[in-house]
């Protein structure tokens, strides 16, 4: 289950809808069993939120677009089929609190800088924020576009194509 969470005041945000293609993301990348059978937080923040998580984790004093932090590490996506790392999850005993789903991480989403990026790309901050979202879910299932040989990326297209209207599908959603 995705839950939005709101920290910021800057755009309106579509919360039901955002969740929705969180959770749609999160079935086509890990497969509907085991996206079912974890949890999501998908947040929104301001540039100053998100600046002071970048610098603490990633060493870099700016605000940036989307964090992504994995709370639940999934065998990865490069070595392992989806029906491989769906066998791993149920063969591991119950991680969540009080028998609930457990945490697969978290995608942290700045409002303003998305803002930003929209306008350089000619989209609307919605679109800009749907990237961002199928973006950083796709982080969460184990892929990453710094190290890996395109396939973040191809599947990343893959999937914005499916799920957002042809508008946003243009240049990739996050910037360095």
């Amino acid at each position: 289950m995705v839950h939005v969470v709101n920290r910021q005041r800057h755009e309106r945000l579509d919360r039901a809808g955002l969740a929705q293609l969180a959770q749609a993301t999160l079935e086509a990348v890990l497969g509907p069993r085991l996206a079912t059978a974890v949890d999501v937080n998908l947040v929104f923040v301001g540039d100053t939120a998100i600046r002071r998580l970048n610098h603490t984790y990633r060493g870099v004093d700016a605000p940036t677009d989307v964090l992504s932090f994995v709370h639940l590490e999934l065998p990865s996506p490069y070595t392992h089929r989806p029906a491989q790392r769906e066998a791993w999850f149920f063969s591991q005993p119950a991680t969540g609190l009080n028998g609930e789903r457990p945490l697969l991480g978290e995608v942290i989403i700045s409002t303003p800088t998305a803002r930003r990026y929209a306008e350089r790309h000619a989209l609307t901050c919605a679109e800009e924020i749907q990237r961002l979202v199928i973006h950083g879910i796709i982080h969460l299932c184990g892929y990453d576009h710094e190290t890996d040989t395109g396939q973040m990326t191809r599947l990343e297209r893959r999937l914005r194509r499916r799920f957002l209207p042809a508008a946003t599908n243009a240049p990739p959603a996050h910037q360095p």
